[in-house]
């Protein structure tokens, strides 16, 4: 066993083939001595590159520098230029294609946005929320018990939020089961309504939320469904509405599941009432706790029959704000407000009826001219 091997060779194994004693030590000496003297060149480049020539490898490669001082001073010379003229190229590609927008490393400078950007958005949203709140959409809060228990509210308690939409009554006028808003008429004070603080400081506050739409306006702002519009005839029948259209000579009952009722109703039977031109009829959900249409329209004994007052019972249509479409608050309760069947049905049957005619309108309009102008040719002709 020779010394400096790491393991014993064992007997069993077959005898190699032999090597001489300058082939085994030459070898591995030049290996050693290639890789010594590469590690020692890159060393160096490195360190010449990073600017640490001045701490080159020791060992061999000092005896280098000893053997050959003025060759090892140019070459460092020549790689100290090579390194400066590198990092100033580097430098002049960075800012070049910072200028130019080209890929690669770029140190963009963030812009500092300007004073006025900040209040120019706040005033700029402040005016989009009074444009859709003054044309389009405004939410309202529920005050009252009245529309239980379609729409919640009580009195002193937080009610549900609705949106109410501000354009659809300039394209056309209230339907028959539309929950709307309304200014409400003279006399019409039976329910709670707003009043404004006595605090100059939060009565300027409300006046910007009822600007924008976040707070409710000042005065009498009711919800209810309307039953029946101008030229209906409605009345009531221990308990059942039934609305017609050709002036009371037929009735149709409305299908109610939304009515609720929590006591007996004292207002259940009225009418008939034929509503006037531009005009509704209105009545609550919450029919036994319910201050519309059928309890303004009763006379000095008590009666809402056919001499009742009509004008103080209805609505007109001028002080209708818009019709709620949906529940936009609390989420628990988030909903679409839409047209009950019983209303929709009969809308359809209306729609046919109207429907029905139209082909034979439609004939005489393509037909009459022909003839009139078949007839004109046959004058000429004469």
């Amino acid at each position: 066993m020779s010394e400096g091997t790491d393991e014993p060779i064992s007997a069993s194994e077959p005898p190699s083939e032999p090597v001489s004693e300058l082939d085994a030590g030459a070898v591995p000496a030049e290996a050693d001595a290639e890789s010594a003297d590469s590690a020692e060149a890159e060393q160096l480049s490195d360190e010449l590159a990073l600017g640490a020539i001045d701490n080159v490898a020791n060992g061999d490669a000092g005896a280098v520098q000893g053997d050959a001082p003025t060759a090892a001073s140019a070459e460092q010379s020549e790689l100290r230029g090579r390194h400066s003229r590198g990092r100033r190229r580097a430098a002049a590609d960075r800012k070049s294609g910072s200028d130019s927008g080209a890929p690669g490393k770029k140190t963009t400078k963030r812009r500092k946005a300007p004073w006025w950007e900040l209040p120019a958005l706040v005033v700029g949203a402040v005016l989009i929320a009074i444009v859709v709140k003054t044309f389009i959409v405004q939410p309202f809060f529920i005050p009252s018990e009245s529309m239980e228990k379609t729409l919640h509210g009580c009195s002193g308690c937080r009610g549900d939020r609705i949106l109410v939409n501000k354009t659809i009554y300039d394209f056309r006028d209230p339907h028959p089961g539309d929950i709307v808003v309304f200014h409400a008429p003279p006399g019409w004070d039976d329910e709670p309504a707003t009043q404004p603080p006595s605090n100059p400081i939060l009565k300027g506050l409300r006046g910007f939320g009822q600007l924008i739409g976040f707070v409710p306006p000042d005065g009498l702002v009711l919800v209810k469904r309307v039953i029946a519009v101008g030229g209906q005839t409605v009345r009531g029948v221990d308990g059942k509405v039934q609305v017609s259209d050709d002036g009371g000579r037929t009735y149709r009952t409305l299908d109610e599941p939304y009515v609720y009722l929590d006591g007996p109703d004292t207002h259940g039977t009225f009418g008939p009432i034929t509503v006037p031109k531009g005009r509704l009829w209105v009545m609550g959900d919450h029919r036994n706790d319910s201050a519309d249409s059928r309890f303004h329209c009763q006379t000095a004994g008590g009666d809402c029959g056919a001499d009742a007052n009509v004008t103080s019972a209805t609505v007109p249509v001028k002080d209708v704000i818009g019709k709620a479409f949906v529940i936009a608050w609390p989420p628990s309760r988030w909903r679409t407000l839409g047209t009950p069947a019983t209303f929709k049905q009969h809308a359809e049957a209306s729609a046919a009826a109207v429907s029905g005619g139209a082909p034979v309108l439609a004939s005489l309009a393509v037909v009459v001219p022909i003839g009139l102008l078949r007839r004109r040719r046959r004058h000429r002709t004469r």
